[in-house]
């Protein structure tokens, strides 16, 4: 019997319109009246997953997971902290120091804002903004030493992909370092990603790892759907996340997340 799903957002739970299915929010009620709490699993700062908590309706999603795992609430009890990794200033430093020459932008985000370190050169950062409803403030949170849950560096996914592969090769034990999108190449603590944070919720709320699932379709999703007594890849995950689930649904845009519901819920 399940009793915890996590599920990513964009491209996952939502249709690739940004939309939120009937059929999809009906299968999330009937995982709730089946006694599984929902949890909302994704990439974006808190303020971003709040947004999609309101779409689905704060009365089925207890539980958001942000900044890939980094930070976990309990927004039934006023926001309550049950998990929270940060980069530490120098890390931040050498990272963005490293950076410095290439054609990338880098932003990270505050309670209210998304970041900039520098004006952008590209649109990415922007598109960041919109997703998660936060405006784009240029500030040097390297100097400031502003607290850092996640670093998102974004530039034109060819030459991002390009950068990835210039990055020292000791960094990817140093950090976690994946891919949400192709133009999104996110640093976050060594100790925080999605499978991590769904490991402490688990523990948190006393629920078996066998007893949880996970949805979702990019890198950065594929620790928890390799954790998860279930592990879903939607049917237009990348290929890396389908190799290492459980089960492959229909895509985001075919009803993915209902078809698991009636193969595993419903039927049970």
């Amino acid at each position: 019997m399940y009793r915890l799903a996590a599920f990513d957002v964009d491209g996952t739970l939502l249709k690739s319109d940004s939309s939120l299915s009937e059929a999809t929010h009906q299968a999330l009620k009937t995982m709730k009246e089946s006694g599984i709490e929902i949890v909302i699993s994704s990439g974006r700062p808190l303020p971003g997953v709040e947004m999609i908590q309101d779409l689905v309706g704060k009365d089925l999603v207890r539980y958001l997971s942000s900044f890939n795992g980094g930070r976990i609430v309990d927004t039934w009890s006023d926001n309550q902290v049950i998990f929270e990794a940060i980069l530490p200033p120098a890390e931040v430093g050498e990272i963005c120091d490293f950076l410095a020459d290439y054609d990338v932008d880098i932003n990270t985000y505050d309670d209210h804002n998304v970041l900039g370190l520098k004006e952008p050169n590209h649109q990415y950062m922007a598109h960041e903004a919109q997703l998660t409803g936060m405006p784009i403030k240029i500030e040097n949170f390297v100097e400031n030493e502003t607290k850092v849950n996640k670093l998102m560096v974004t530039g034109d996914p060819a030459y991002l992909e390009t950068v990835r592969q210039d990055l020292p090769e000791d960094w990817f034990d140093r950090w976690n370092i994946v891919k949400s999108a192709p133009y999104f190449l996110e640093f976050n603590p060594v100790d925080a990603n999605k499978g991590a944070g769904l490991a402490h919720l688990s523990q948190e709320i006393g629920v078996d790892q066998e007893q949880t699932m996970a949805f979702g379709d990019q890198e950065n999703d594929l620790t928890m759907i390799e954790w998860a007594g279930l592990g879903v890849a939607m049917g237009n995950a990348v290929a890396s996340v389908k190799a290492v689930a459980d089960f492959v649904t229909h895509t985001n845009d075919d009803e993915g997340i209902s078809h698991v519901v009636d193969q595993f819920i419903t039927k049970n």
